[in-house]
């Protein structure tokens, strides 16, 4: 009896053609909205600027979004960076840091920031010509140089400096002045700086806007004579007098 021949053997299968393994996601690669969910989670105000000053994308998502900007504080409460002490120059006052060692953010964000204030304009010819801080406030400084009547909105943190002029003379000249910031919440950058005049027969107020980039003045109030600066308080400014009968109170927001 004839023998049957071995089966042949099974074909060999073909090896598969591995796909290219997909390209690795970068943080970079992550759009605006999704970059903001990411700083949300980080820990404070000083970690999110760091974050922010990083790459110009980063820096973008966070200043074109106001909204981001009122979530990010609601879930973080600001930190006292330091505070402006008048000691040596009350012109230009000492700037104390507050001490954290544990926070690591917080001390890289007053190691970065510009406290001597050192963008400020100069001229070494004319001593008299010098810049003297008249507020501080959400992370700004107001100063003026009655010099060359010129003022300034300084951020010492992201360094942007705002160069603009000194109310009108009409409403300054031999009267007590004072100045306060008025920031935005919608938008950072943008702000107002009201400037109240004093003298014995009454004051007068004067608003100066970025946006607009000019000095409202407002009518001459006969009930307005204080000889000291107010208080600013939740938007509306505050004067106590020595009898302690009465106070005056602005409106900064109708003035």
């Amino acid at each position: 009896m004839a023998s049957q021949p071995p089966p042949p053997p099974p074909p060999t299968p073909k090896k598969k053609k591995k796909s290219p393994s997909p390209a690795p996601t970068t943080i970079c690669a992550l759009g605006d909205d999704l970059l903001r969910e990411v700083f949300l989670c980080l820990p404070s105000l000083p970690s999110l600027v760091r974050a922010s000053l990083t790459c110009r994308p980063f820096l973008g998502a966070v200043r074109s979004s106001p909204a981001f900007r009122r979530r990010f504080s609601d879930l973080h409460s600001p930190p006292l960076l330091g505070i402006f002490l008048s000691i040596h120059d009350p012109a230009l006052p000492a700037f104390a840091p507050t001490r954290r060692l544990s926070d690591v953010d917080h001390a890289a964000a007053i190691r970065g920031a510009d406290v001597f204030l050192t963008l400020l304009p100069e001229d070494d010819k004319d001593a008299d010509r010098e810049w003297a801080m008249e507020d501080c406030r959400d992370g700004y400084v107001v100063l003026v140089n009655w010099g060359i009547k010129q003022m300034a909105v300084y951020d010492p943190l992201t360094r942007a400096l705002d160069l603009f002029s000194a109310p009108p003379d009409k409403i300054c000249s031999g009267m007590h002045v004072e100045f306060h910031m008025l920031g935005s919440e919608e938008c950072h950058g943008e702000f107002r700086v009201a400037s109240v005049c004093h003298d014995e027969w009454g004051a007068q107020a004067a608003v100066f806007s970025s946006d607009s980039r000019e000095w409202q003045v407002f009518p001459f109030s006969e009930d307005g004579h204080c000889n000291h600066d107010g208080t600013m308080v939740n938007g509306f400014l505050y004067w106590t007098f020595t009898s302690g009968a009465n106070i005056l109170v602005l409106n900064t927001a109708t003035l």
